[in-house]
């Protein structure tokens, strides 16, 4: 139990007396950024398809640099890549939710799992829309 911002209560053996030990606890920021970095990892290595969005995360990357893009170039790229990332992430979680409680959810309720599919998708070819016009402006502009 957390008495305090400095302060937690521990019980050490069954019939001890709760003692108070004094420690550093992270800042509320702080923690946020330690849940956001393994809540990232835990979704990378939870689905192999991350692995084919870094993947081609990085040859994007690599064409951009290549092409010489300009920084609001770069803005859209990376915003877009990003909107691939986090509708991944969303499926993951509804992924993870009907793995846990799937047989207790009506069936109706699997409906929210094929549109967090749906979300990927769309996310996937907006991003490979909007970053092919990117692409070929700056080789129309490269080769004419």
């Amino acid at each position: 139990m957390i008495k305090s911002q400095d302060t937690i209560v521990k019980k050490h053996r069954a019939g001890s007396a709760p003692r108070e030990v004094t420690t550093k606890l992270r800042s509320e920021w702080r923690q946020r950024l330690v849940d956001a970095e393994r809540g990232i990892t835990f979704g990378i290595r939870l689905d192999s398809t991350f692995f084919i969005h870094f993947f081609t995360g990085s040859a994007v990357i690599a064409g951009a640099m290549l092409l010489g893009l300009s920084a609001t170039h770069w803005a859209i790229i990376v915003l877009a890549m990003t909107t691939v990332l986090c509708a991944q992430m969303f499926n993951q979680v509804l992924k993870s939710i009907w793995k846990l409680l799937g047989n207790h959810l009506p069936a109706e309720s699997q409906n929210t799992f094929k549109a967090g599919t749906a979300a990927v998708c769309v996310s996937i070819i907006g991003s490979v829309i909007t970053i092919a016009i990117i692409f070929c402006s700056a080789l129309y502009r490269l080769l004419f």
